[in-house]
């Protein structure tokens, strides 16, 4: 299936009579779809000298998003205008026609029966404005490059300019679009040898855009009929393969600016920003009456307002220099205003005084990673709500449990977690299978706006050697430009460490079921890396492990991974499996 692009015009016309005669007729639920009975031209139709394409059905029909369900090869530089009216439904071309050239609607779902929208699956229909239609086809998968997901829902085009260029500057030939499972289809295609893409057509114009999704085969491709030794003919080649990433120049630029608390004026960016932004206040306001805390990620500011008299007000304004990118993801200096605009909800009396309240008798709110069962290989670290004007070191105590009724102290070192005194470590050597109490008196954490806490008390056990699952991984064809990433049953990635020739081993793991998957690291920068056009590099190969493994407490063990034993696109277990473009 292929897309048009932008919307097209839908006039939906029937009359009154019409209306009447389609009513409620009782009886069995219909399940069945439209039939076409007529077309002009007719589908494999030759020479066609006319702009517009009619379709007549048995039923009264509707059109369901005709511009995300229908395609049109070769693409359209003007969108086509679509009419439908009662049983039947025109297209007509705005571009002029090319001569001696074969057109293909393909309409996806979007045809459907007026009442319960059952929808005339994958009707497509074919003319050629010269005396000859083109019949060749290719078919393939586009895979996400990093986790082997089929890629649904992208658009997938022939090229028969194979100038690299041609990419970024001309329409493609002929277009198809994924499914679900990344399959697609291209149909009616000239015999000559192309350039073959993928492309997350964001513009809608049929051509790459820096930062948009893209994949590309290295080869051309040569469409071809193949008659094997029973006479049979098939269309070739079926088996073509993209591997779908996007380019890690992520456009920067100024998201969004939200002031839902009174006390906090929260900046967000499009992408992480390469250099940190540099904040201004405005409107008389000091430097001093500010707290600016920078996002772990580098996209995203906190500007914490200090003082009450700036907090009681409206509307703060700032100044912001950063780096934004331009239209080619070039980086240039921009000057922004921030305006962090504020609006107190209406509340009764009762409710402004219960708000009032809670403010005035607020208190620090700790929370930590502290806790029984804690992982050997966890660092304490205590975190508050809000920045910390002070913490005091004497009120925090850490005690080690050595007989009954029986502790000793255990020394420890305070260091920041975060760049915004929000968060801090802890750092002590606790031991295995140990028992251990963390201790905060009543003030020892003081936010900017004068608050502090409550005595809080943790109680807290180390895990054992006997709690955990030792795995170790052995590649069967190893390269020293191997890296292994243990994966959770949701894919998310857990550890990603360098292959060893000897055997990978992943210590202390919860025992429970895992995934392994296993990349190239080509540039040897000890991360995935994606592919560049500019450069024309793919992203780097991943192959997963064929199966599951499920592990148990206090057991090592030991499996063989061999990458060359199934095709690589086929390595993904089916469980996790999933299409790349599917709602979250």
């Amino acid at each position: 299936m292929l897309s048009i692009g932008a919307l097209l015009s839908l006039v939906v016309g029937m009359d009154s009579c019409a209306n009447r005669g389609i009513g409620p007729q009782g009886g069995p639920k219909d399940t069945i779809p439209p039939s076409v009975v007529k077309e002009i031209p007719e589908n494999g139709s030759v020479n066609y000298a006319g702009k517009t394409v009619t379709v007549h059905f048995n039923e009264y029909i509707q059109l369901d998003n005709i511009a995300g369900n229908m395609l049109i090869s070769p693409p359209q530089r003007q969108q086509p205008e679509v009419t439908q009216v009662g049983k039947m439904f025109k297209v007509t071309f705005l571009d002029s026609m090319k001569d001696s050239t074969t057109y293909s609607l393909d309409f996806g779902n979007a045809i459907c029966d007026f009442h319960e929208k059952n929808p005339l699956k994958g009707y497509s229909l074919a003319f050629a404005t010269g005396p000859v239609i083109d019949s060749l086809e290719i078919y393939g998968d586009v895979l996400n490059a990093e986790d082997l997901n089929p890629v649904g829902n992208i658009i997938v085009g022939l090229q028969a300019n194979l100038q690299d260029s041609a990419f970024e500057k001309e329409v493609m030939t002929r277009i198809a679009r994924t499914d679900g499972q990344g399959h697609f289809a291209i149909h009616n295609i000239h015999s000559a040898s192309y350039r073959l893409y993928g492309l997350n057509d964001v513009s809608r114009d049929f051509v790459y855009n820096p930062g948009e999704g893209l994949a590309w085969a290295d080869s051309l491709v040569t469409p071809i009929c193949v008659t094997d030794s029973d006479g049979n003919v098939y269309s070739a080649p079926a088996d073509l393969l993209l591997w779908y990433f996007t380019e890690n120049k992520s456009k920067q630029s100024l998201g969004r600016t939200r002031r839902e608390e009174p006390n906090r004026i929260v900046i967000t960016f499009s992408a992480p920003m390469d250099s940190t932004p540099q904040i201004t206040p405005l409107d008389s306001i000091t430097m001093e009456q500010l707290f600016v805390q920078y996002g772990s990620n580098r996209d995203s500011i906190i500007v914490w307002l200090r003082d009450s008299a700036l907090i009681a007000r409206d509307t703060v304004r700032l100044e912001m220099n950063y780096y934004k990118s331009d239209s080619l993801l070039n980086l240039e200096p921009a000057l922004d205003t921030i305006i962090g605009l504020y609006r107190a909800p209406n509340l009764n009396a009762k409710a402004q005084a219960a708000k009032e309240r809670e403010q005035r008798d607020r208190r620090v709110d700790i929370r930590t990673n502290a806790r029984v069962k804690m992982d050997v290989f966890d660092t304490l670290y205590i975190q508050a709500s809000y920045p910390l004007d002070s913490l005091i070191k004497d009120s925090i105590r850490l005690k080690k449990k050595t007989g009954i009724e029986q502790w000793e102290d255990v020394v420890f070192d305070i260091a920041p977690r975060d760049s915004a005194n929000i968060s801090y470590w802890l750092i002590a050597p606790l031991e295995k299978g140990e028992i251990y109490e963390l201790a905060v008196d009543s003030n020892a954490l003081w936010d900017i706006y004068g608050k502090s806490n409550k005595e809080r008390t943790y109680a807290i056990t180390v895990k054992t050697d006997e709690d955990y699952s030792t795995l170790t991984i052995k590649m069967a064809h190893y390269d020293p430009k191997m890296r292994l990433q243990l994966l959770d049953d949701k894919d998310h990635v857990l550890r990603d460490v360098a292959a060893l020739e000897g055997g990978t081993t992943f210590r202390y793991l919860d025992p429970k079921g895992y995934y392994v998957r296993m990349y190239m690291d080509l540039n040897e920068d000890g991360k995935w890396t994606t592919g560049d056009w500019s450069l024309k590099r793919q992203p780097e190969p991943v192959y997963y492990f064929q199966s599951k493994l499920n592990l148990k407490a206090n057991w090592d063990f030991e499996e063989t991974f061999d990458h060359t034993a199934v095709p690589q696109r086929d390595s993904k277990p089916q469980e996790i499996r999933k299409d790349a473009n599917a709602k979250k």
